[in-house]
């Protein structure tokens, strides 16, 4: 299930993104953060899987128009990487977003390759 990002839920999304490989190597955490609460474009998502009561993924999204939107960050907690639940995560923001097509950056681009080559 996805709900939307909150402030007072900071430092949980701040814990799941230092998972991300771009943001450890290249961002400010806190900068990053501060863009989604700020930006009316960008939202944070977390992901709680079916069956389970505690977040286990985030997704940063850049809606652009009803048709485009970037995907800009996605992590999943670690002891559940290697089980495709990131693919799962992208599957409902697909269903949140029905007519919106996805579209990577540099640091997303091979993963959402990879849940497209899956999804087909």
């Amino acid at each position: 299930m996805l709900t939307y990002y909150r402030k007072e839920q900071r430092k949980i999304a701040m814990g799941l993104l230092s998972f991300h490989q771009k943001l450890a190597e290249n961002h400010s955490l806190l900068k990053e953060i501060d863009a989604y609460e700020t930006d009316p474009n960008l939202h944070l998502l977390f992901w709680t899987p079916a069956g389970e009561q505690n977040i286990q993924g985030i997704v940063g999204i850049e809606v652009e128009t009803n048709d485009a939107m970037i995907l800009h960050d996605i992590s999943i907690n670690p002891s559940f990487r290697g089980e495709k639940l990131g693919f799962d995560l992208l599957n409902e923001v697909v269903q949140l977003y029905p007519q919106t097509k996805i579209y990577g950056t540099l640091a997303t681009s091979s993963y959402l390759s990879k849940w497209k080559e899956h999804s087909d």
